[in-house]
């Protein structure tokens, strides 16, 4: 489905987000390196003051101690704060950025990507996924750069105050390492599992949310439940694997560095005994070796956060790279003014590789027509539409606006010139007036009110609760199909296009909406140039000329009244099942 993504070029492109918030990152590194400075401070004074309170018995040295402590402590809180601060500001920066990077990617996407892609599963994308490599930005350079500042540091600590005795403790940490190389690759595949079941959980919550009235309908709440259950439990497994790994690393280094621990402490405290070295020194040393733990011990958790975080940055970077199938040419040109005629020539088209829809497809249609395409479901009406407005491209053959091929214009003045009324209405959750307005944005109070008046929608939204700033709600749920129906014809009124395709326009109203949208479709249609495409042969037997469709192919075209005179005609044959 995507291409495979390189991780060199993967980091390559992270570089590119973070260089403008590199100042800041740079700020970051220094407080890490100042608070893993404080660890040293720390163990140095440790050897000072156990030395002069408990064996030179130093009050002053008391005194100080008391003072040291919070003071030092005051600091690492002042550097924990400032490089937590700077790494989220450069993540929630650097996310922000990449999110709208996503959001410009999904908007630049054709059709056919949505065809092959729910949009629950590009949602999680964008959420999970870019939260997960949010949250890496923010803590793993807290652990790869703090937590390996603190190590070194300490490190050259307890080589100062015993050489031999480091070594020994130093043994232990790459036994205690050497468990992360099983783990990192049994979390990599867990977490990239995950991801892809947590989408899945995403698309059926969408799917039930959007459906929920036909579930309830067809009381079939126990089978989405069942349907649900499945998906998350298998979420659910993958999450457990993944926790399994998780809870057996730290305990795993612990016990292998809790021997070298030992030794350090049997040896160390015997040569403490015999007087090798101080009681100071010992126990600065012992809290150095165990403080150097720590760090280890965060790298189990730094390794399962990257695996996590690598898997969600290659899924947000087979969005990014996703190449649309429908763009503008390199030397694509502002379409002209319609003036004289749509021609499709030749044209073959199918949804799938092996399987046209429309085959040999010729066409003409003139300035100011009326041209209406019939034929059962399934026979290319709809195709005829899309190939227009140009979601997709033919696979042979080529379709031509005064002479003009449509791959060779670009796609804003193609589209600014065509305006669309389908059967299935979507609306914005948004108000009234946005929806109308969606598309010339610059338009005028008076024009959306004289759009809505010529769609005969102007009195219903007078009388909602807040007129023109009524929300409409999701998918316009608010309203009836009629008055969403008019409010995309009054949307397409505002947008004044010289060439209107009106999809099924009617088809799934009652007798009293068709009656007033049907009424707002023929003040849009007057002066136009129109593509209808219907089911229902009432709708088109005005039109000037009426194609016929089977299988992709014309059977047939001409006026209502020539195509009723034919014997045994398609046409004649659809007529017969409706009154028109």
């Amino acid at each position: 489905m995507f291409s495979k993504i390189k991780q060199k070029y993967d980091f390559k492109r992270l570089y590119g987000y973070l260089k403008p918030y590199m100042f800041r990152l740079i700020v970051a590194v220094v407080f890490m390196s100042l608070f893993a400075g404080s660890y040293v401070a720390l163990t140095a004074l440790v050897v000072k003051f156990v030395n002069g309170i408990f064996v030179h018995k130093n009050s002053n040295m008391l005194i100080l101690a008391a003072l040291a402590f919070p003071a030092i402590f005051a600091l690492k809180g002042i550097f924990d704060y400032g490089n937590s601060y700077l790494l989220s500001y450069v993540a929630q920066n650097l996310i922000r950025d990449m999110r709208m990077d996503m959001f410009k990617k999904f908007i630049s996407l054709s059709h056919d990507f949505y065809v092959k892609n729910s949009s629950p599963k590009m949602m999680s994308r964008m959420t999970n996924d870019l939260g997960i490599v949010q949250g890496a930005i923010v803590s793993l350079p807290v652990y790869l750069i703090r937590n390996t500042l603190t190590f070194i540091g300490l490190l050259a600590a307890a080589f100062y105050l015993n050489w031999r005795f480091s070594l020994i403790a130093f043994i232990g940490f790459p036994i205690a390492a050497l468990p992360l190389i099983s783990f990192a690759r049994k979390m990599r595949r867990s977490s990239k599992a995950g991801l892809q079941q947590k989408s899945e959980i995403y698309a059926s919550l969408h799917q039930m949310l959007n459906g929920f009235s036909v579930i309830k309908a067809f009381n079939s709440e126990k089978h989405e439940g069942e349907k649900f259950k499945g998906d998350n439990m298998k979420y659910y497994g993958i999450a457990m694997a993944v926790d399994r790994v998780s809870a057996r690393s730290s305990p795993t280094m612990n016990f292998i560095g809790a021997f070298a621990v030992a030794a350090v402490l049997f040896l160390g405290g015997k040569d403490v005994i015999n007087g090798v070295w101080t009681a100071g020194a010992f126990v600065a040393f012992i809290v150095a070796a165990g403080n150097m733990y720590e760090p280890i011990k965060s790298f189990s958790g730094v390794n399962n956060q990257i695996q996590q975080a690598i898997s969600a940055y290659e899924r947000v970077f087979e969005i990014m790279d996703a190449v649309p199938s429908i763009q503008n040419a390199p030397n694509a040109y502002t379409l002209p003014a319609f003036s004289k005629s749509i021609e499709y020539k030749n044209v073959d088209f199918g949804y799938l590789p092996d399987k046209d829809v429309i085959t040999d497809f010729s066409a003409k249609i003139n300035l100011g027509e009326t041209v209406a395409f019939v034929g059962h479901s399934g026979s290319g009406k709809t195709t005829i539409a899309n190939l227009l407005l140009r979601f997709y491209d033919p696979k042979k053959g080529e379709i031509l606006i005064d002479g003009h091929n449509l791959k060779d214009v670009t796609l804003e003045s193609l589209r600014s010139q065509v305006g669309i009324v389908s059967q299935d209405v979507l609306l914005f959750d948004d108000t009234v007036k946005y929806n109308i307005s969606y598309g010339s944005f610059g338009a005028s109070m008076e024009d959306i009110m004289n759009a809505a008046k010529n769609a005969n929608i102007h009195e219903v939204i007078s009388r909602l609760p807040l007129g023109y700033d009524t929300p409409v709600g999701e998918r316009g749920m608010k309203l009836s199909g009629g008055e969403k129906q008019r409010i995309s014809i009054a949307r397409a009124m505002l947008k004044n296009p010289p060439i209107l395709v009106l999809d099924e326009a009617t088809s799934a109203l009652d007798s009293e909406s068709e009656a007033l949208v049907q009424n707002a479709i023929e003040k849009l249609m007057r002066n136009r140039t129109v593509i209808l495409i219907a089911h229902r042969l009432a709708t088109v037997k005005n039109a000037d000329k009426i194609i016929v469709m089977e299988a992709g192919k014309i059977v047939e075209s001409g006026t209502h009244e020539e195509l009723v005179k034919i014997e045994n005609g398609a046409y004649k044959k659809l007529t017969a099942t409706q009154v028109l």
